[in-house]
């Protein structure tokens, strides 16, 4: 029996919609694997080498900073920072529009070599991690 156009055209829209559901299906599975149980910022990073900002997602765990890419297939971050290596400056405003960041401000991280955009609630966020103890730092101070 021979394949008809349209059971042709049945086959293939079935096989692309199977494709659309298994890559969010992993967007959401590297999302929840990448978190750990722990929060995940939005944020976009640049470098001297790649001027361009790359939106990513920051998971701030114990004493790293990691930086992870939206989109692909690692599950390791692609950068990561020690608190203690880190120097965040001032921040300022971004002077281009990052999707799914409104309002970004702009920190440099220091020797790095790295800017960081952030929306305001998120830099605050980062900020307090930063000038807080790292978990079972200086824990028997009185």
């Amino acid at each position: 029996m021979a394949m008809t156009a349209l059971t042709t055209a049945e086959l293939i829209l079935a096989a692309l919609l199977a494709l659309v559901v298994l890559t969010l299906a992993f967007i959401w599975l590297r999302r929840k694997v990448i978190a750990r149980g722990h929060d995940l910022i939005l944020g976009a990073i640049r470098t001297p080498a790649d001027p361009r900002w790359r939106l990513g997602l920051i998971r701030l765990r114990g004493d790293q900073f990691e930086w992870f890419s939206v989109v692909g297939p690692r599950m390791r971050s692609e950068r990561s920072w020690a608190r203690h290596d880190l120097d965040l400056g001032a921040p300022t405003p971004v002077d281009v529009d990052i999707p799914g960041i409104p309002g970004a401000v702009m920190v440099d991280t220091g020797r790095h070599q790295t800017e960081l955009a952030l929306s305001p609630p998120s830099y605050t966020a980062v900020r307090a991690w930063h000038e807080s103890s790292p978990p079972g730092f200086n824990v028997n101070v009185a």
